[in-house]
């Protein structure tokens, strides 16, 4: 069961990695010398979906995210390699997760 204090803290990594996503696009898209109304013909996707994953809305839809990243040549590892925190720090009171096996043992 979820706690106030967890669900809290969830909406706050949220909302940073949304903030973090969103300066990441628009920096490089700043870079390349592209206007949102370029990117969003690069990508696919509307002006306004760009104003608001640049502005590092939460609830933007990720298939759709990732295109603009693709549109600007950014890759997965570019995104999620960005020097953020090491997992122990992101859920703390997590144990560590084993290593799985490559194949399932048959049940016996």
């Amino acid at each position: 069961m979820k706690t106030p204090a967890h669900e809290s803290a969830l909406e706050r990594r949220t909302s940073d990695a949304a903030a973090d996503f969103g300066s990441l696009i628009r920096s490089r898209r700043k870079a390349m010398k592209m206007r949102q109304d370029q990117l969003a013909l690069a990508s696919g996707v509307g002006r306004r979906f760009l104003i608001e994953l640049e502005a590092g809305k939460p609830s933007c839809q990720l298939g759709r995210s990732l295109l603009v990243a693709e549109a600007l040549g950014l890759r997965l590892f570019d995104i999620l390699g960005s020097g953020g925190p090491p997992p122990a720090a992101i859920a703390p009171d997590l144990p560590e997760l084993q290593e799985l096996p490559d194949e399932l043992e048959a049940a016996e």
